[in-house]
């Protein structure tokens, strides 16, 4: 599978999961609260010019009015003639006059003729929902009980009733209002509609079109469910509010303090009086409780001063008016565009985050997060635009995790491709080690102290030219599987094949304990496994030169942009291809240099013999090179006896003694082929002994060194 197929996999899972989150009630109330949040960082809004006064049917009003509640309409009839006296342009009760009065029924005939009188009364209704009701044959009765003004309180003023019903959230919060409501095929506008509808003089004023409500030439937008949504200029007692007693303590109404001890007449006494204070001049009165045991607080968005978020339900239709009369109404974006907003963050989350690793995709799905709440802030303080908060915060977790989830997934099905190809250039153990991190390397260029080993197959051209192209391509596979085989058991690195021939790494990219060893038992273990094998080709057992060096080198990941390869470089690399070639000067299957010799030997694990000094193409300082034997396991005491013979012979070649060195060598040279894995025409004892014969015969000069010029 592709990184792009798995990427779309896992972006269209995190998609699922989203889509189911997001119709999740848990999230819809927090996104909704995520709204409370904003009206507090915006703050509240200035209502000092406000047209609305709140005249409150409050406890201490009911302690000053010496009458038990409810008391008598007499009472809100004396209310209707002082708010007028006072210059009220509108007045609208937040009570439902639906029973007769309890303590004269006159009362109520006072109380209707004042409104008559005044002719700027509003009265409110409401429509109950009744539980469902189940009867015999399974029918389903939808019960809804009216309670409206009684008819005597309707036909005393010239406007309808306005309905105060409000429907709530998923949490119980008021946050919308509604704009009409249809009861018995008839239309009864809100409260908050019926009263701008009063105060525009009544008229065709309402349209109700399909994005907007347009009252009185203001448009109001709608929300999906054909609601306004409330901009709430603060919390509880934002608007003027007057209590209830003092509009009527007139000097024909007696409060119970005056009864009990004092005269007092707040509304019309010249000195502080509300008639002469202009607090009701030309204002749009409402009439609601705040007694608590009527309970009619609701639970609102904006706090009030104390931290409570309940507020007295004629003051939300008091923000509500207000939010019309100014104009200032707040706009939401709808279920679908929100939807896809939350997706189009999903996405935006998912790829840039894949981009990530670690804590740069954290700060950057944060970052992500934090600009979208402050532009759902900016929206909203500068726009009066909700924009969706909390699927949106959830959708970036949701595309981050996504993204994680996925480099995670990604990354193992990377680790498998690694140990899927490091297998084939270095032991599975070492693949686990390198994959787990238990081990440190570097993949890239760095320098290090490493061993080197270069094979080539003898007369591998003139035998490709005598073998069937098919049983040659068997023939080297076979050879290069084993090959391969034995250096992953040696924890090396397969480099490359070059052809026939094979250049492997130790130490890198893993460290190995005694890299020179390892190559050392590489060699000796090819031998034993191929060339003593019944491997031939035209009845020829196929051998194997091979050369070795250790010394510091330039490892990584070499090549272009396009293409590279995991290799070293440098003049020991070099040198270690020369040894290989220096096999074919003494006739010998195994070289090393001085460097891997010193390493290996110091675990005594094997047998060498000097072969001498040679000066290899590149190189201005010669190199000491040995003839890797074998294993040092209780060594054959004859060829113990012959490499202390040829290193001494080789000393008497330095020091000139050639007389003394050929006889030596010629005495070896018939052995070595018994005792050594040698070339059946050429040994080192024979080497030296033609060079010494050529040396005798024309001496050299002065300055001669014996090394050997390749």
């Amino acid at each position: 599978m592709t990184k792009r197929v798995s990427s779309l996999l896992t972006l269209m899972l995190a998609a699922f999961i989203m889509l189911f989150l997001f119709y999740l009630p848990p999230i819809q109330i927090a996104d909704l609260n995520s709204r409370d949040l904003l009206f507090q960082v915006r703050g509240p809004l200035d209502t000092s010019s406000s047209d609305i006064v709140i005249v409150e049917i409050s406890s201490r009003a009911d302690d000053e009015i010496p009458y038990k509640y409810p008391w008598p309409t007499s009472v809100y009839a004396k209310l209707v003639e002082n708010l007028n006296r006072a210059g009220a342009k509108v007045i609208a009760f937040d009570v439902l006059f639906d029973q007769p009065d309890l303590y004269d029924l006159r009362n109520d005939s006072l109380f209707a003729d004042a409104v008559r009188e005044a002719g700027n009364v509003i009265f409110s209704g409401r429509v109950r929902q009744e539980p469902e009701r189940r009867f015999l044959g399974g029918m389903i009765a939808d019960q809804r009980t009216p309670s409206f003004p009684r008819q005597m309180f309707q036909q005393a003023t010239p406007w309808n009733i306005g309905f105060v019903d409000m429907q709530t959230d998923l949490d119980g919060f008021i946050r919308t209002y509604p704009f009409q409501f249809n009861y018995l095929n008839e239309v009864y506008y809100s409260y908050a509609l019926q009263l701008l509808y009063t105060l525009e003089g009544g008229g065709e004023l309402m349209e109700n079109r399909e994005d907007a409500y347009f009252a009185a030439g203001r448009r109001v937008p709608k929300t999906e469910f054909n609601r306004m949504l409330i901009n709430y200029y603060g919390g509880y007692r934002s608007f003027e509010y007057v209590s209830l007693e003092s509009v009527i303590d007139d000097a024909d109404f007696q409060t119970t303090t005056e009864l009990e001890a004092f005269e007092i007449n707040e509304f019309d006494d010249p000195d502080y009086g509300l008639l002469y204070q202009d607090i009701l001049t030309d204002k749009i009165v409402l009439v609601g409780t705040t007694m608590p045991e009527l309970q009619d607080f609701h639970p609102v968005p904006f706090p009030d001063r104390s931290g409570e978020n309940s507020m007295a339900g004629v003051e939300v239709h008091a923000h509500a008016l207000q939010t019309i009369l100014d104009e200032n109404s707040l706009k939401e974006v709808n279920t679908l565009n929100s939807l896809l907003i939350t997706f189009g963050i999903l996405i935006l989350s998912f790829i840039i985050t894949t981009k990530f690793v670690g804590w740069s995709g954290l700060i950057t799905a944060l970052a992500i997060g934090t600009v979208w709440i402050a532009a759902s802030g900016f929206l909203f303080i500068y726009g009066n635009l909700f924009v969706p908060i909390v699927p949106v915060v959830i959708a970036v977790i949701i595309g981050y995790t996504g993204s994680v989830t996925h480099n995670v997934i990604y990354e193992e099905q990377e680790k498998k491709k690694i140990k899927s190809m490091f297998s084939s250039y270095v032991s599975p153990e070492l693949v686990d080690k390198m994959i787990s991190q238990e081990i440190e390397y570097t993949l890239g260029g760095r320098e290090d102290e490493l061993t080197v080993m270069f094979t080539d197959i003898e007369n591998f051209t003139s035998l490709s030219e005598s073998v069937q192209p098919d049983k040659l391509v068997l023939l080297i596979n076979s050879y290069l599987n084993t090959f391969t085989e034995i250096i992953n058991e040696e924890k090396g690195t397969l480099d490359k094949y070059i052809g026939d021939a094979v250049m492997a790494i130790y130490g890198a990219p893993v460290p190995i304990d005694n890299q020179a060893s390892a190559a050392c038992r590489t060699v000796l273990k090819a031998e034993e496994k191929w060339e003593k094998s019944d491997h031939k080709v035209d009845g020829k057992i196929i051998k194997t030169r091979y050369g070795i060096n250790t010394g510091r080198m330039l490892v990584g990941n070499m090549g272009s942009k396009r293409r590279f390869n995991y290799t070293v470089m440098g003049d020991h690399v070099n040198l270690a291809a020369r040894c290989e070639t220096a096999c074919k000067i003494f006739g010998v299957y195994a070289v090393v240099s001085e460097y891997t010799k010193n390493e290996a030997s110091q675990a005594g694990e094997f047998l060498f013999r000097r072969l001498g000094k040679v000066r290899v193409k590149g190189r201005n300082q010669p190199v000491n090179l040995y003839h890797l034997i074998g294993f040092n396991h209780s060594p054959d005491h004859s060829v113990q006896e012959i490499i202390t013979k040829f290193e001494t012979a080789l000393d008497l070649y330095f020091s000139r003694r050639f007389d003394e060195a050929l006889g030596i060598f010629k005495a070896l040279k018939k052995q070595e082929p018994n005792y050594f894995h040698v070339h059946d025409d050429l040994n080192p004892s024979q080497f030296y002994a033609e060079i010494c014969e050529r040396l005798i015969q024309h001496p050299p000069e002065s300055d001669w060194t014996g090394v050997i010029e390749r």
